[in-house]
């Protein structure tokens, strides 16, 4: 079968209905109608003969061939994007995309400029475009594997065969409570790690051991996906919570929250750049790494 430039049209939205589970989520991310995500999945699977994903009251699911379809389908965009920086080389002007993942959060985190490399590598190159992507840990390093990123910026990702990591920060975290928790008006002598440990504590999964590391016998009573859920819990004046202090500097400073530490201990976060391992890294790829390397070196590391 021939590929023509209807079927890349159509496997862009097929992409946004995999990659938001609903053809709603597509409408929103490619600003199409209803119709028009509908009429893109039905010409494929005309085009192909056979059914892509199931959708319906039990929700979206994709079929066996349409996880085939999917999966060999991103390596047409790999391609792609690989030819966009390669033509940009040819012309000795940098063209192309970069697909930059992050964790939630970074933004007010001052050491971690990305709004500064992105305007770096826009005086540098103009022709390229930078697309973010906010997740969290596991599905960063899941992306960056498959081909979906280029480059993340993450904590702690361990060790990952194909992905390699470059050292870049340590991230302060410090013990919160909320206003409205029974330990906001303790003295601080008061704070210690018995008492603390009586109350419950919401963590992130990814960060679990490192969050309780100095109160082990602390009780975990939530589990959240995101920084902001565990804020939003710590606010609610029931839990205590780890959060980076450039993250919780707002709320203390207002009032809402608390700081515990140094009476309980910090914990550091390690970050990480992240890129897949290739015998031959993209011009366009080694100009964001640098970037990303000189900011940091300039916001203090």
């Amino acid at each position: 079968m021939k590929t023509s430039s209807s079927d890349l049209a159509s496997l862009v939205v097929f992409h946004a209905v995999v990659k938001h589970r609903s053809f709603v989520g597509a409408q929103v991310a490619l600003g199409l109608s209803q119709s028009a995500v509908s009429f893109h999945i039905k010409a494929l699977e005309e085009r192909f003969g056979f059914t892509l994903c199931q959708r319906g009251r039990r929700g979206f699911g994709l079929t066996d061939r349409g996880s085939v379809v999917f999966e060999q389908s991103k390596k047409i965009f790999e391609e792609l994007t690989s030819f966009e920086n390669v033509v940009g080389a040819l012309k000795k002007r940098l063209s192309g995309t970069i697909r930059l993942g992050l964790v939630d959060n970074t933004i007010t985190d001052p050491q971690m400029p990305v709004h500064r490399v992105i305007a770096a590598l826009n005086r540098k190159a103009p022709d390229v475009i930078v697309r973010i992507e906010v997740r969290s840990p596991e599905s960063l390093i899941s992306e960056l594997g498959n081909g979906g990123l280029d480059l993340a910026i993450l904590p702690e990702p361990g060790r990952y065969p194909g992905i390699r990591c470059i050292a870049l920060r340590q991230e302060v975290h410090s013990l919160y409570c909320g206003s409205a928790h029974p330990l906001f008006g303790r003295r601080r002598t008061e704070i210690v790690r018995e008492t603390v440990e009586r109350h419950a504590f919401v963590v992130r999964p990814y960060a679990r051991m490192l969050e309780l590391e100095h109160v082990p016998n602390a009780i975990a009573r939530v589990s959240v996906s995101s920084m902001e859920a565990q804020a939003i819990l710590v606010l609610s004046g029931l839990y205590l919570s780890y959060l980076p202090e450039h993250y919780a500097k707002a709320w203390v400073l207002r009032g809402e929250m608390r700081s515990l530490s140094p009476s309980i201990p910090r914990v550091y976060s390690n970050f990480f750049m992240a890129t897949r391992m290739e015998k031959r890294v993209s011009p366009l790829l080694q100009l964001a790494i640098r970037e990303f390397e000189s900011a940091l070196r300039s916001s203090g590391r």
